[in-house]
């Protein structure tokens, strides 16, 4: 769920930089003899020269872990011709591509061509718009995060399953046959919002899969969120029936393990189960039905999570037979910040993201952490124009039993275009003002960018993440204000000191 600000992220000079390094790697004349290994076509057509400043290529990493983006394959990118940028690029299969923060699906051989203007760029504001006027691609995210089609989809789905009141119509509604009609809803989406394809071309059982695949990830994160605020007992056994019959269906079906949905709908499985506080044996038994290539997977995870011991760990880097998993895990094993204890820390661009107190006074984004007298934070990212946001205060609200905490300092980040409107909410749910902050202006596009390039958010709300004082992510899905409890930290291992002083993680590579 995102506002009208978030439909459209500016690309900040962090961008500038990396598109620049792009182009100045990769532009001119191909060498002889080795135009023939850039085999697909990109042709951005511009309203005016200085838009190519907001032009940025990367690609999506192909196992659906963090960092989202990874090194562009092969390239060349000609920006010779006034008001238009050529890029052409050597990809062996289907790929997705990253224009700025959109990622797009996009076959080897494939001749795309686009419209592209910035409509808006100011300090506090931006928007762009790209039209496909030919080319057999798709959007797999716009801008931040799905198109408001999709997202209004998914929360009519969410509001009825919130309404239902018995075990027997949980299970119905979240029945393999519900879901593949509620997928199908989801593929027709696609085809509005893309007027380029069409239902006869070559490439509609992979729109179809991909739809199926990317709908049912995305809801698997609102079941997720369902679980977690259904306190009704045989409701929670219906829903976790439900997953683990989900898991099944997948598990006898022919994956594709090239396509990064692939992965991703297990990983949102995974993400179910870890939400569920189970530890690693036992969240590996529940895919014992899948094949060993998917129970890989999920140890990966595990592996990343920091959930298994060094011993695990070796074991797990000797046996992996998938070669892009055993080369993550070398990376991972080479990784000093990993894992709930070493898993990384605020890095510079978010220490310097400037927010407002109730006061109206500005501060910076690392002072929350220099001015906590507790060893943790809890930040609950929201917004007044986000319905399950204001649900949770209102939970919260009734206890407040965080907001004299000793060990957990209780934080909301407010995501706005409108100051009068959080500070209302502030009012109506009697939060602890000097725990509630204005995310607005720049800030929010910064922030946005790097909680999803080191910390995987992939721009829902609402979201929580429990830190360390220092700056240390401890929990990148951490259970939601109002369930977090004082002992949710006791069996935390000590902070160790000056963990402030560690490097901020490196930024998305360039190719």
């Amino acid at each position: 769920m995102l506002p009208d600000f978030y439909k459209a992220i500016p690309i900040l000079s962090y961008l500038f930089i990396w598109c620049i390094s792009c182009y100045s790697q990769n532009t001119g004349e191909l060498t002889e003899g080795k135009e023939e290994i850039y085999n697909t076509t990109i042709v951005i057509n511009l309203k005016k020269n200085a838009d190519r400043e907001s032009l940025s290529l990367a690609q999506h990493n192909p196992l659906f872990f963090s960092p989202r983006y990874i090194a562009l394959p092969a390239n060349s990118i000609d920006t010779s011709t006034n008001l238009k940028t050529v890029i052409r690029v050597a990809i062996e299969k289907p790929t997705y591509l990253s224009l700025g923060f959109s990622f797009l699906y996009i076959e080897p051989g494939d001749s795309l061509n686009m419209d592209f203007e910035v409509l808006l760029q100011t300090k506090e504001r931006y928007k762009d718009t790209l039209h496909i006027n030919h080319g057999n691609v798709f959007f797999k995210q716009r801008n931040v995060g799905i198109l408001p089609s999709f997202n209004k989809y998914l929360s009519n789905i969410y509001d009825s399953l919130k309404n239902i009141k018995t075990a027997d119509g949980m299970a119905e509604s979240l029945s393999i046959e519900h879901l593949s009609s509620m997928a199908d809803n989801w593929t027709e989406l696609i085809y509005k919002e893309h007027p380029n394809l069409k239902h006869k071309s070559p490439i509609f059982e992979t729109v179809k899969k991909f739809g199926a695949d990317q709908f049912e990830r995305l809801l698997m994160f609102r079941i997720m969120h369902l679980y977690t605020y259904t306190k009704e007992e045989s409701l929670r056994n219906a829903i976790e029936k439900s997953v683990l019959n989900i898991l099944q269906y997948y598990c006898v079906q022919e994956d594709d393990f090239d396509n990064i949905m692939t992965w991703g709908k297990y990983e949102a499985i995974y993400s179910f189960f870890k939400e569920m506080d189970l530890d690693a044996q036992s969240i590996l038994e529940k895919f014992n039905g899948c094949n060993e290539t998917v129970k890989q997977y999920v140890q990966l995870n595990l592996f990343n999570d920091g959930m298994l011991s060094e011993e695990q760990k070796l074991a797990l880097i000797d046996k992996l037979t998938y070669p892009a998993f055993k080369e993550y895990a070398i990376q991972l094993d080479q990784n000093p910040h990993l894992g709930p204890e070493k898993s990384g820390y605020i890095n510079n661009a978010i220490r310097e993201a400037r927010l407002f107190d109730v006061n109206d006074k500005e501060l910076v984004f690392e002072e929350l952490f220099k001015t906590t007298a507790q060893p943790y934070l809890l930040l609950d990212f929201s917004g007044s124009w986000c319905k399950p946001c204001l649900e949770e205060m209102s939970v919260y609200a009734k206890t407040r039993h965080l907001d004299n905490s000793k060990k957990v300092r209780p934080i909301w980040l407010f995501f706005e275009n409108d100051k009068t409107k959080w500070l209302n909410i502030v009012e109506r749910y009697n939060l602890k003002k000097e725990n509630c902050f204005l995310v607005v202006g720049e800030s929010g596009p910064i922030l946005q960018k790097e909680f999803a390039l080191l910390f995987g958010w992939e721009g829902e709300f609402p979201h929580y993440f429990l830190f360390a004082k220092e700056g240390e992510i401890i929990n990148r899905r951490a259970k939601p204000l109002s369930m977090f409890e004082e002992n949710d930290v006791s069996n935390l291992p000590p902070r160790e000191k000056n963990k402030n002083a560690a490097p901020p993680l490196p930024p998305p590579p360039i190719q």
